[in-house]
Formats: structure tokens, C-alpha cells, sequence
């Protein structure tokens, strides 16, 4: 069945919505004739994409929407249930990432990452369950990341964080399914998206010691730039990190992907192959492990050191 068919006069609420992979099921959605509620913490560029998706024949609900408060999480489904009637289409998509050494990761760094990314997941699944339920259908989509598949040294956080959303996805998966409602998790390797501009780094804190913080702050745009280029070139598995591809191509895979109801959905077979080696071929997987862990490392402390070199200069 094409997309358009597929989805059109159906209803979605996103989380996250105002850029990459959030932004991109919006835009895809609204040209299949989709109605949406989009929410997201940066309500200038969610009111910049709403006003561009009302150029389609939709209804389209902006909602400022932190999915770390509970309280905007129930007002967020309260709003959605109201304006679309039926949800045919729930995305938990709103996420950060936090890299680094692992000794260096700041407890209060480890907090914001499980908020984000473990607690806001389910924050919104609880919310909009009760209505899922009550009328029999309906699909949830989790953004979580090949992160969720495959552990990277120097991610430790957003690792342990997307591991437990799809543990949290096969679980919803094995409770619901039969009473009607999909479930999956989408897990992709490193793609062209905003993402970087909510990382956070690791950093010693004796590094750190004589900067200004507004000098530090703007040398780690600066290192984080440098990282981001670095993790998403369009490079091999075995000598990269399998990065640079475009966000746009990505969400039309993950849309085929969803109209079949597939429970883990990637937009590359790298990810099937690591599912595959995990249990087929054990050492190759630790030996994958093991190269990924240090090449990511050596990226990090690369990007740290530039930041940490521009801010003495100042």
C-alpha cells in the first residue's frame, strides 16, 4: 500500500518534533495527509514547522511539551486526545546524548540522559496508553538508536538509556500486541540530524580549571562541531562509525518500515548484521566492540583537546 493511503485522514503525535528525525516524520506525515500534534521544548522552531506543515491540508497542533515533566506529559496527551479523537500513530522521539570517558561523566550528566531519554519515554507511553487501549489500535514508535543494539565505549550514558528503550519496546511489544496496539523501536546508526547541539561532554574537571565558563561554552561548540563532522562521514563499519546518512533518506526507510509493523526497524542492514553476530559469532561482536570503544574514544579526547586548546587561547 503506498504511504499516501496509508496514512492519509490518520492521526500522529511526536515528541521532539522540531528538528531531525522528529521534523522529518512530521514532514513526511503531513504530505500523506496525517493529522499531527508535534510538540517539543523549542517552541520557535516547533511554531517554524508548524506554520510549514500548514501549507498541507492537515489539522496540525503545536504543543510546548518537556517530556521530563509528567504534568506536560499528561497535557500533552489531554490536548492530543481532544484535537485528533483517535491516536493511530504515537512517536517517542524526543532524546539527548551524553559522551565521554566514562570517569569524567558527571553524575548530574548521567541524570539528564535517563530524564531524557528512559523516564520521558515513559512518561509518554503512560500517558497515552489508557486511549490506546480504549480504542483498540494503534502503534507506538520509540526512537531509540543502534546505540540500543550495539555498546560504544565513550557513550556509557546514552548507551545504557537506548539498551533500555528497546528492552522497554520487546516488553510493550509481548503486552499489547494482542490487544491490537504495534510497537517499534527504531534504531539508527549515526545520521546527519541536530543532534550534537544536545550532547554533552565529559570533560575532568582539573581540565576545566582557570577557563571562563562562557569560553568553555563556546569551545565546546567548537569541539563538539569537530566530533559531529568526524562521527557522521560517510565511512565503513570496520574503519568508521557507518555515518553521514542523509536524515531525509532515513525517515522514508523507517515509513516503509512502520506500514509493516516491524518491531525493530533500521535504515541500514548493519543493524540486522550486529543482531546476527551477537549470537552467531561471538568474538567477531567483542572484536566489533573493542575497535568501535577505542576509534570513539580517540574521537572524543580529539574533539576535547580542540575545545580545551581554543579556550586557553582566549
Amino acid at each position: 500500500m503506498k504511504s499516501k493511503k496509508f496514512f492519509n485522514g490518520k492521526s500522529a503525535v511526536i515528541t521532539g518534533a522540531a528538528s531531525g528525525i522528529g521534523r522529518e516524520f512530521a514532514l513526511n506525515l503531513a504530505k500523506y495527509g496525517c493529522n499531527l500534534v508535534i510538540s517539543d521544548i523549542n517552541m520557535e522552531k516547533l511554531e517554524l514547522l508548524r506554520k510549514e506543515l500548514e501549507q498541507f491540508s492537515i489539522k496540525v497542533i503545536s504543543v510546548n511539551c518537556d517530556v521530563t515533566k509528567n504534568s506536560q506529559v499528561r497535557n500533552l496527551a489531554k490536548i492530543s486526545i481532544k484535537e485528533l479523537e483517535d491516536i493511530h500513530f504515537l512517536f517517542s522521539n524526543a532524546g539527548i546524548a551524553t559522551g565521554g570517558p566514562f570517569e569524567d561523566i558527571a553524575q548530574a550528566q548521567w541524570e539528564r540522559t535517563i530524564n531524557v531519554n528512559l523516564f520521558g519515554m515513559y512518561y509518554v507511553v503512560k500517558a497515552f496508553i489508557p486511549k490506546l487501549i480504549e480504542q483498540s489500535h494503534g502503534h507506538i514508535i520509540v526512537t531509540a538508536s543502534i546505540a540500543g543494539s550495539l555498546g560504544v565505549g565513550g557513550l556509557n550514558p546514552y548507551n545504557t538509556s537506548k539498551f533500555a528503550n528497546a528492552g522497554f519496546c520487546e516488553s510493550l511489544y509481548g503486552e499489547y500486541s494482542h490487544k491490537g496496539i504495534d510497537v517499534s523501536v527504531i534504531c539508527p546508526f549515526p545520521i546527519r540530524t541536530n543532534l550534537i547541539e544536545s550532547v554533552g561532554f565529559g570533560i575532568s574537571p582539573e581540565k576545566l580549571e582557570g577557563i571562563n565558563v562562557d569560553v568553555m561554552q563556546e569551545a565546546l561548540k567548537i569541539g563538539k562541531r569537530h566530533y559531529w563532522e568526524e562521527f557522521t562521514k560517510k565511512q565503513g563499519i570496520y574503519n568508521g562509525f557507518a555515518g553521514g546518512f542523509p536524515v531525509e533518506r532515513a525517515v522514508k526507510r523507517f515509513i516503509k518500515k512502520i506500514k509493516k509493523k516491524k518491531l525493530y526497524i533500521f535504515e541500514r542492514r548493519y543493524g540486522r548484521l550486529m543482531q546476527f553476530l551477537q549470537g552467531l559469532c561471538p568474538g567477531l561482536y567483542r572484536k566489533l566492540l573493542k575497535s568501535f570503544g577505542k576509534r570513539h574514544l580517540e574521537l572524543i579526547n580529539e574533539a576535547t583537546e580542540i575545545a580545551l586548546e581554543y579556550a586557553k587561547k582566549q
